[in-house]
């Protein structure tokens, strides 16, 4: 059955109200997962990254500490995850895409932007996974339902335009994106 999903416009909105007072607290931020992923534990460096951590207020975290912590999401904990997921989420829908421009006009930058859609669609079954998204609330899982069915959505409507066929790459990742979906769905 096919869903229609919310408009970027719509979803959006949801975002930034699901996601508006959440904290970081003693939770892990871009720059420790930076220096987690750099194996800097327990060093001046590390606690100097860490010390460059937003904590209040993830809509001050300028779009380029996305590009350079772009590992970070995977050393993320569960108060991480849940502080950073609506920046993750508006990166993703191209929010930004104006402060991209300006970096990738910088011919020396030449960082890579974070998987957003995977670790929303990656092995969600784990402990790992589990626990990491452990502290969502139901609005926040929807809004994770919302982005993966806009993402749905394009890709439907782009296998459509260029006639992809079941058992094509695309139809598999349809699949995937399809199987995310009924995991969170069943978590909200």
């Amino acid at each position: 059955m096919i869903t229609m999903s919310l408009t970027k416009t719509q979803l959006i909105g949801k975002i930034y109200g699901a996601f508006k007072d959440v904290l970081l607290e003693d939770g892990i931020g871009l720059w420790e997962g930076l220096a987690l992923d750099d194996r800097l534990e327990n060093t001046r460096e590390y606690e100097a990254l860490k010390a460059k951590d937003e904590r209040h207020d993830w809509q001050k975290i300028p779009v380029v500490n996305l590009y350079e912590c772009s590992s970070s999401i995977s050393f993320l904990d569960a108060k991480g995850m849940r502080f950073h997921m609506g920046l993750y989420l508006l990166f993703a829908l191209e929010v930004f895409l104006a402060e991209e421009d300006e970096l990738h006009e910088d011919e020396n930058f030449i960082l890579f932007p974070t998987e957003v859609q995977f670790t929303l669609t990656y092995n969600l079954e784990s402990e790992y996974s589990k626990n990491r998204f452990s502290l969502f609330n139901s609005a926040q899982i929807n809004c994770v339902v919302h982005f993966l069915e806009y993402e749905l959505d394009k890709m439907r409507q782009y296998g459509e335009a260029y006639g992809v066929q079941p058992g094509q790459l695309l139809h598999k990742e349809h699949k995937k994106l399809e199987e995310a979906i009924a995991f969170w769905k069943v978590n909200t």
